[in-house]
């Protein structure tokens, strides 16, 4: 991410099954001023690593993310995103203490940021303050998608203002579309993530210009701790 960011960042998740769809997606969303490129879950599934190499080098101005989300070996992660000119990669908060650890001690010897992925935790703000005292970079909330089909009034905005208390790093926030993307931008996350829905919608690139303009004019810095 940049040295000095400008809050918030909007991260592009690019979950398909293919590279080629994801450099498509990936090119529409450097056009309308999105500020980080994920090689997300399904793509790394479905291409391997080469996927984090092959977005670096057709967007190398942009940060890459490689959202492994790593459940053991958290070192090896990290050296295989270095390895692929990646910049960030994502451990899952529910992993081992020793995984996240391992982490961030590979993070700090090679320059990769730890981004830790708080799906399926069952007390985000108790473990993004154990996360946050081992020396990760980001948090990220995460409401799976899989929870948000089986019920959609609930996001991730819901742990937000706790952990903002807690922890002294930057926080952001995997989102289902401008409403709560706005919301936790008001309440002072500094990243947001969009990719599915906005992806299903008939003209992509107006969804997410809007997606865009709406979410940076919405946000309020966080709450100084």
């Amino acid at each position: 991410m940049p040295s000095d960011p400008t809050y918030p960042l909007v991260q592009l998740a690019l979950d398909f099954p293919t590279l080629d769809q994801a450099l498509r997606m990936a090119e529409i969303g450097a056009r309308v001023g999105v500020d980080i490129l994920e090689a997300g879950t399904p793509l790394i599934v479905a291409e391997g690593a080469r996927a984090i190499l092959g977005l670096a080098e057709a967007f190398p101005s942009f940060p890459i993310l490689a959202d492994y989300k790593t459940m053991d070996s958290g070192g090896k992660n990290v050296l295989l995103t270095q390895k692929q000119k990646g910049h960030y990669m994502t451990v899952c908060a529910n992993a081992a203490d020793e995984t996240v650890r391992a982490a961030v001690k590979e993070g700090r010897a090679t320059g990769i940021k730890v981004v830790v992925d708080t799906i399926g935790v069952k007390d985000p703000i108790a473990r993004s303050l154990a996360c946050a005292s081992w020396g990760v970079d980001w948090i990220y909330l995460h409401y799976a998608a899989d929870q948000w089909r089986r019920d959609p009034s609930r996001d991730g905005t819901q742990w937000l203002e706790g952990v903002l208390e807690v922890v002294p790093v930057p926080v952001g926030i995997g989102t289902f579309g401008p409403a709560d993307a706005c919301k936790a931008a008001s309440m002072g996350a500094q990243l947001v993530a969009i990719g599915h829905p906005l992806f299903d919608l008939p003209d992509f690139e107006a969804a997410l210009r809007d997606y865009v303009v709406q979410v940076k004019s919405a946000y309020r810095p966080r709450p100084s701790r």
